[in-house]
């Protein structure tokens, strides 16, 4: 899959697609991280083998163990020597405008940059920043994990939006197994 933490390499060509990779990446291994709290990310929520960071939204508490691919990223941007993990806030202490024009502007080149990502992969349905998150959601789901532990993964705080995420999946199981009627 052209999404692959295995495959650095392909956008050689396409060097500013590179980012956006990285944090559709960054963000379904680190259990649907959103964007806002990726670009607030800085490299003193890293500790060991762990993030640690507040979500921006819910204002819940994450420790989110780094897996492999999330340590490939995170030693992609380690050379800038920001306080910033990702190159998305240049600079600290902007104000509350600054930021949020920075997040649309940026958040805006991202999904742009994720359609174009999913054309080369061959994929014809919509790819957003948001795409990341419940791809994680449905990943976990088909592995086996309970409703209750995916909503905690998510920091969702009413299980019913939770249960929204993974109808969509659950409707295309369904229908799997009535075509093994037809076999």
């Amino acid at each position: 899959m052209i999404f692959s933490s295995s495959r650095t390499g392909f956008l050689s060509d396409k060097p500013h697609l590179v980012n956006s990779r990285n944090y559709f990446i960054f963000s379904f291994y680190t259990r649907g991280m959103n964007f806002a709290d990726m670009m607030r990310l800085k490299w003193n929520n890293v500790s060991g083998d762990r993030i640690h960071y507040t979500r921006s939204k819910t204002k819940g508490n994450f420790i989110i163990k780094i897996m492999p691919p999330v340590k490939d990223i995170l030693n992609y941007y380690r050379k800038n020597k920001r306080p910033y993990i990702f190159p998305i806030l240049l600079r600290e202490n902007l104000t509350p405008t600054q930021l949020n024009d920075r997040k649309r502007k940026t958040l805006s080149k991202f999904n742009k940059d994720l359609k174009e990502l999913a054309s080369l992969a061959g994929i014809d349905k919509p790819v957003t920043s948001y795409v990341a998150r419940h791809s994680f959601a449905k990943c976990l789901k088909q592995k086996g994990a309970g409703t209750d532990i995916i909503s905690e993964s998510l920091g969702h705080q009413d299980i019913k939006t939770t249960k929204a995420y993974l109808k969509e999946l659950d409707t295309a199981i369904l229908d799997e197994a009535s075509e093994l009627l037809l076999q």
